[in-house]
């Protein structure tokens, strides 16, 4: 079992760009999945609420997981950035959006694959495109947008 994935990250309070380092290197630290390309850091405004603009990024990469063991990662990363829930339209500095995975997968309650309001996130639809582009071995520095190349 395993797939590809793409990752979305995003925040708008505190550290963010801390927060994606951190949120990429748990990631690269897992043996069961690769992380292979990222967008650039882009900033994009709220919507449906009045707070800061966000700062956005996705990661796309490689599973030897399924979807579910993903999902559970990603709730226990934001959790560590005290994220409360999902689904709430507040500030935050760290959300992680689980967008699309291509290995076999029964949906599950809290868990809709692909990601259901990725249509009406153009901003997002482009930088998964860029981070598909840029599929290489990421670099835990380059969530400035950077093109270094290296390994975590």
């Amino acid at each position: 079992m395993g797939g590809f994935f793409a990752i979305s990250l995003g925040g708008n309070i505190g550290d963010v760009r801390g927060a994606f380092r951190q949120a990429l290197l748990d990631l690269s630290h897992r043996s069961d999945l690769r992380l292979l390309g990222t967008s650039v850091v882009t900033r994009t405004r709220p919507w449906g609420v009045i707070s800061p603009d966000f700062l956005n990024m996705v990661v796309v990469g490689y599973a030897r997981i399924g979807a579910p063991g993903i999902f559970s990662l990603l709730l226990r990363i934001e959790r560590r950035f005290r994220r409360r829930g999902k689904g709430k339209l507040y500030p935050r500095t760290l959300d992680l959006d689980f967008l699309e995975y291509s290995g076999p997968f029964l949906p599950m309650k809290d868990l809709l694959l692909p990601h259901p309001r990725l249509h009406v996130r153009p901003e997002l639809g482009e930088l998964l495109l860029a981070a598909r582009r840029r599929e290489r071995s990421v670099s835990l520095h380059d969530t400035k947008g950077g093109r270094r190349r290296g390994r975590p």
